[in-house]
């Protein structure tokens, strides 16, 4: 089985409103990607993307999430930084956060409590099909998904996250959301 071809590539910032934009490629597939540590920059593209359905339509989102924080426990004393993803379509934000600093707990319950959207995550398609992502996605795609191994282990803590972890953690959103919008949801038991 062939591996993914994956590239990712700075496009530009918005130093004023705290936020940079990258373009992850897989294939033949792009993801728009907004990395930010600014609140406001999130609630904006939750706006923007809320604005896109109509509640009357009927129709649903499906949008993926994925957190990811450091784990380490070398420090006590300071806050665990959080890595919040969404994605939806080929459009992702990852907020990178220490809280409860900035967390804008409020705009994300209303958020995951919007009546038209569904949010999708990694742990919602392992606990119904028992297998990780990166081999659920291998079987969806024919395509070998394969992250560093360092991967979650290495260092969150800082306040800009490097292109590789950008990449990775705007592929698995967005592979979970391609996958959403492949299966049926909810599926049989």
């Amino acid at each position: 089985m062939d591996y993914f071809n994956l590239s990712s590539a700075y496009r530009c910032s918005n130093y004023l409103e705290g936020y940079d934009c990258f373009v992850v490629q897989c294939d033949d597939m792009y993801c728009h990607t907004i990395a930010t540590i600014n609140e406001l920059c999130l609630r904006q593209w939750i706006v923007r993307l809320i604005s896109h359905t109509s509640p009357n339509s009927g129709e649903r989102m499906k949008v993926s999430m994925e957190m990811i924080w450091d784990q380490s426990d070398d420090d006590l004393s300071c806050f665990i930084p959080v890595t919040l993803q969404f994605c939806y379509e080929n459009c992702c934000i990852i907020y990178h956060v220490t809280p409860p600093h900035n967390f804008p707990t409020l705009s994300l319950q209303n958020f995951l409590s919007y009546d038209s959207v569904d949010f999708f995550a990694p742990a919602l398609l392992r606990d119904n099909v028992s297998v990780p992502l990166p081999t659920l996605v291998s079987m969806i795609f024919s395509k070998v998904y394969v992250k560093p191994d360092d991967f979650l282990q290495s260092n969150w803590r800082l306040s800009k996250l490097s292109l590789d972890k950008i990449m990775f953690a705007t592929l698995d959103c967005f592979f979970v959301c391609q996958i959403a919008n492949l299966i049926r949801f909810p599926l049989p038991l």
